[in-house]
């Protein structure tokens, strides 16, 4: 199988900023690790990230997308405007039927039937979260609201319990639960869960350098 490589001059990619919003754009130059990119449609001029900026770039190859982590290396004040952007990671495949799913550990209450019950998150997405709860109180179709950290910020959902794993030796139960989002409230998700992973991977980066 041929390994995934950078897209090609005149290939059209998503450039995804730090807060999860995805803007259009196409491969104007390629020189090793370094592409030039048209200036991605939609984004405001105060928007424009700092050089330096973490960012995710997209792309579909065959029947496959494909995505990697990029750093703003420079902004050119040329017209049309361009950017410069150097891969810092590998190339790693996607898929546009399942959600990213990310985050670990945020606080979360979960109402139902007037009592609140507060848990931690195992992982989130903008279709469901799954939990860790300390008490026996859900059950398969229940229908409940929830209110999960993200960060600064807290949001408000209401969902269906998807599924219930009891461990009572370990007296936690795992609650997965399904809902549906509007674009603000999937957009916040989505920023909060690339944010953390790209968060993660410069930390692991870092890691690995000064153990080196």
């Amino acid at each position: 199988m041929t390994s995934p490589s950078l897209p090609a001059i005149n290939a059209l990619v998503d450039v995804v900023l730090m807060d999860g919003e995805a803007y259009q754009s196409r491969v104007e130059d390629a020189s090793g690790k370094r592409l030039t990119v048209a200036a991605p449609f939609g984004v405001a001029s105060a928007d424009v990230p700092k050089v330096g900026a973490s960012m995710e770039l997209a792309w579909v190859a065959g029947d496959r997308r494909q995505a990697v982590d990029v750093r703003l290396a420079a902004l050119s004040r040329e017209q049309p405007p361009r950017w410069s952007l150097e891969a810092v990671g590998s190339i790693r495949l996607q898929t546009r039927r399942n959600y990213v799913r990310g985050g670990g550990g945020e606080w979360v209450e979960v109402i139902h039937g007037g009592t609140t019950y507060t848990g931690r998150v195992i992982d989130l997405s903008e279709g469901g979260v799954r939990c860790r709860m300390t008490e026996d109180r859900f059950d398969r179709d229940d229908r409940v609201n929830l209110r999960v950290s993200l960060g600064q910020e807290t949001i408000t959902l209401s969902g269906t319990v998807l599924f219930v794993r009891r461990d009572p030796g370990n007296a936690t139960y795992d609650v997965i639960i399904t809902y549906e989002t509007s674009e603000l409230v999937g957009r916040a998700i989505r920023g909060y869960v690339l944010r953390r992973e790209m968060e993660e991977r410069r930390r692991n980066r870092e890691s690995v350098a000064n153990a080196g």
